[in-house]
C-alpha cells in the first residue's frame, strides 16, 4: 500500500468536488433514464438496423460476472463451504442498512 502526504491526498480528493451550483452533464439530455426511455423508440426508428446491430453485440452482465472478471472470484460463493450464497442485506456500521431484500420500501 502506497502512502502519500496529507496535502497531496487532499489535493487529489478535492479535484473531484464540483464548484457550487455546478450540474453534471449526465443529469440532462438523453443520458437521464426517463429521457432515454421516452426517446429510445424514436432513435431506433431513425437509426434503423444500425442500432439493432449495435444492441445485438452488447451483452449485459450481472454484478457477479463483472466481479468474477475483475477480481477472479465469485463474491457470492462461501469461502468456508464452497456453496453459493444469496445476498439479502447490506449494511454499514455508521449508516445502517442500505439494502434489504425483505424490507418493504
Amino acid at each position: 500500500m502506497r502512502q502519500v502526504d496529507a496535502q497531496v491526498f487532499i489535493g487529489r480528493l478535492v479535484q473531484h468536488i464540483f464548484p457550487k451550483e455546478f450540474q453534471r452533464g449526465r443529469y440532462y439530455a438523453l443520458q437521464t433514464t426517463a429521457n432515454f426511455e421516452k426517446w429510445f423508440e424514436v432513435i431506433v426508428r431513425a437509426a434503423g438496423d444500425w442500432v439493432d446491430a449495435m444492441m445485438s453485440h452488447t451483452k449485459r452482465i450481472s454484478y457477479v460476472e463483472l466481479f468474477e472478471e475483475v477480481a477472479g472470484r465469485n463474491p457470492l460463493k462461501c469461502v468456508f463451504f464452497g456453496r453459493g450464497m444469496e445476498l439479502i442485506r447490506l449494511s454499514h456500521q455508521k449508516h445502517g442498512v442500505f439494502f434489504d431484500l425483505f424490507a418493504s420500501y
